[in-house]
């Protein structure tokens, strides 16, 4: 059995090491902690051919309990906490201490399994709790549930072999010995980290499927949607409008003589107004609205539930914004205006469509002297 695990932990240490490049964070550490169990499972195989205690008893619980407190430390800077190594430090110490005294000192199996599974149950507990703990703005993922269920019946299993060692159910000499409980305990235990790194590759797939979605739909300059992002969630907007017959206004907005701010202050300054843009609008507007980039100095806004007065009350504050706090690049501050174009959408005619028509009411608003909003005058308002 133990060799079964070594080889089940050896695949899993290779799938993992083929995501190494990632640079997502625990990865390395994840690797070593598979390393090092295989080790100790190497090891815990004297114990079967009666080797020395300092290599089946001292070194293989070492390795062991080291490699799950390395797991640990790998997976809460996955997760973005701290790792609180001088505990995880004493506690081993501590481990060892009891380990040495009840193996040369007062032979005793129990105490120094009881004392294993008390280590390794605060440990997965606390692994337990800061997967229970992580912010998740978009809910559970299967990856996280099936950790969490993993390590929850991990340390439901080292409760109970504490409490079959402590009260004498089981009072085997040495620990391979072929009786019910050890059978069990075995199973389960050097199960838990080839399990633990399947359920970590899981977790790191689901973290890599999110940073390739927020690429593709997130623009990395601005940090507001990109257009094809923007344009999806407009259109789930249209269905909503369609069935509820509520209003949807729809504002491009253009930031005046952008072509003249880079040539004045270059194309990173350039940056810096459009990040600036995009920030107060973001502020001015309601958390409801959709804001995305269309591309270059051009963004649009989508504002659900709202009539086109309202609609341009919104555009005017957001003038009013950009012409109160100025961009400010290197050591001064850069004055900027925009112009909108505003229409409504019924959630019927193509989007395209509309987009045309606001697009209309942008040109009017350059044409008229820019630094204001132009409604379309080709649906009621």
């Amino acid at each position: 059995m133990l060799f079964i695990t070594a080889l089940a932990t050896f695949i899993a240490l290779c799938v993992l090491g083929s995501l190494a490049r990632s640079g997502i964070a625990g990865i390395r550490g994840a690797l070593a902690a598979n390393g090092l169990t295989i080790v100790a499972l190497i090891a815990f195989t004297e114990q079967t051919r009666e080797g020395a205690l300092w290599l089946s008893v001292m070194l293989a619980n070492f390795l062991m309990s080291g490699a799950l407190i390395l797991f640990y430390a790998s997976f809460r800077r996955f997760l973005g906490h701290s790792v609180p190594w001088r505990r995880l430090l004493v506690a081993l110490g501590l481990f060892m201490v009891v380990l040495y005294v009840f193996t040369y000192l007062h032979w005793n199996l129990a105490v120094r399994i009881v004392a294993a599974s008390a280590l390794h149950f605060a440990i997965l507990a606390s692994l337990a709790h800061s997967i229970w703990s992580t912010q998740r703005p978009r809910g559970w993922r299967y990856s996280e549930v099936f950790c969490l269920v993993l390590m929850l019946t991990a340390v439901a299993g080292h409760l109970l072999r504490i409490f079959v060692y402590a009260t004498g159910l089981e009072q085997s000499m040495v620990m391979m010995a072929p009786t019910l409980w050890n059978v069990i305990f075995l199973s389960l235990g050097v199960l838990v980290m080839p399990s633990l790194t399947l359920g970590f590759i899981m977790m790191i797939h689901d973290r890599m499927l999110a940073d390739r979605e927020r690429e593709a739909n997130i623009d990395f300059l601005t940090g507001v949607l990109s257009r094809k992002a923007w344009w999806s969630e407009v259109e789930r907007l249209g269905a909503q409008v369609r069935r509820g017959r509520t209003p949807l206004a729809l504002l491009i907005l253009d930031i005046d003589h952008f072509k003249r701010i880079n040539d004045t202050i270059g194309h990173p300054g350039g940056d810096a107004v459009l990040r600036h843009f995009a920030s107060l609008a973001a502020t001015t507007l309601r958390a409801s609205d959709v804001l995305g980039r269309l591309g270059g100095e051009e963004f649009v806004v989508a504002l659900p539930g709202t009539a086109l007065q309202e609609a341009r009350l919104v555009a005017e504050r957001m003038l009013a914004a950009v012409a109160a706090v100025p961009c400010r690049y290197g050591d001064k501050e850069w004055s900027y205006t925009f112009s909108a174009g505003l229409t409504r959408w019924d959630g019927v005619q193509p989007l395209q469509d509309v987009m045309e028509r606001a697009d209309r009411a942008l040109y009017a608003a350059k044409q008229s002297g820019r630094n204001r909003v132009v409604v379309d005058t080709s649906v009621p308002v």
